[in-house]
């Protein structure tokens, strides 16, 4: 299958059928022609984060016994890590930097693989963990650009894709894909405000909290309900190396929630780790793991994605026998 970012097929226990598909969002049709615009200033939306923290009923100021399965401080406006005092953080250059890097990866990367480790848990009504369920996949994955812009973002896993191979019924598929709102095609569709120098594993890194704008002609999150399309804005914190703009690490909640289908929480935790580049002394970050949180019409889990023995092939080299699905 093909996409853009972050999907999940779910097929719930009530018979209906429920897709969540994370797309990027397009100022046109098929075609994204975006570029960063620099700013630094922080739009009303932005603000009013800032100004009301854990502003999604699972980060409020009373929460029920049954809620406190996710972390308050997951939510990437609840708590704002701490930033060096003084470091002047030059936006422009980070995301600059950064689109390159982002740029390398889908030039570089034809295709990788890697052993994945999906662990999933489901929560009970007093919100409680229950033991896990683990899936083990072979695992690869497949970027390209068409010359329009357009991403496309290809998994296979040994068993296929499919719900049953997943716990749950549910299947989660595209983690690859979300550090793509940094490439030039895609950066300008978000809101973006540097916090200040951080750090991320003792490294130093700029912190850089981003959020979809509301006048995207596409969400870039479309969940998709017996032939009901909601539209879900995301809102976010990357960690990008100040010496080297690698993107290290990824945060995303919800925007907004979505009564009609009681969408409460949608939040992703994703790392990502180097991997050199055959026959060269460069190297590739990819992701090597990955946190999703849900709450919607009464499903709530915790899963993990978990990603080792990871090798890319580059365009220079052919790769024979992928995975069947």
């Amino acid at each position: 299958m093909s996409s853009q970012a972050t999907f999940m097929k779910i097929s719930p226990h009530d018979g209906s059928v429920l897709f969540l598909a994370v797309l990027f969002c397009f100022s046109q049709t098929n075609a994204a022609i975006a570029q960063p615009t620099g700013s630094s200033g922080k739009d009303p939306t932005t603000r009013a984060f800032l100004a009301k923290p854990g502003r999604s009923s699972s980060s409020s100021s009373t929460r029920k016994k049954a809620d406190l399965w996710f972390p308050r401080d997951k939510d990437i406006d609840w708590v704002i890590p701490a930033v060096t005092p003084g470091a002047a953080c030059p936006l422009a250059d980070v995301l600059s930097e950064a689109g390159k890097r982002t740029e390398e990866l889908v030039r570089n990367v034809h295709k990788f693989t890697a052993t994945e480790v999906v662990e999933h848990q489901k929560v009970d009504r007093s919100g409680r963990l229950r033991p896990p369920e683990i899936r083990r996949f072979n695992y690869l994955v497949s970027i390209a650009q068409a010359s329009s812009g357009y991403m496309s973002v290809e998994e296979y896993r040994k068993g296929g894709s499919n719900t049953d191979q997943f716990p749950d019924d549910i299947a989660t598929v595209g983690t690859p894909s979300l550090v793509l709102i940094f490439h030039p095609h895609h950066v300008q569709n978000f809101q973006m405000t540097c916090e200040g120098l951080g750090e991320w594993r003792g490294q130093p890194a700029w912190q850089v909290r981003f959020e979809e704008r509301r006048n995207c002609r596409n969400s870039m999150s479309v969940m998709d309900i017996a032939g009901s399309s909601f539209s879900v804005r995301m809102r976010g914190r990357a960690w990008i190396l100040a010496d080297s703009y690698q993107v290290a690490r990824l945060e995303s909640d919800l925007a907004d929630e979505i009564p009609q289908i009681r969408l409460r929480l949608q939040h992703q935790d994703i790392e990502y780790r180097p991997v050199p580049v055959p026959e060269s002394k460069g190297e590739i970050w990819l992701p090597s793991s990955t946190e999703l949180y849900m709450d919607f019409r009464g499903h709530r889990f915790y899963r993990r994605h978990s990603f080792t023995d990871l090798k890319f092939f580059s365009v220079n080299v052919r790769l024979i026998g992928d995975p069947k699905e």
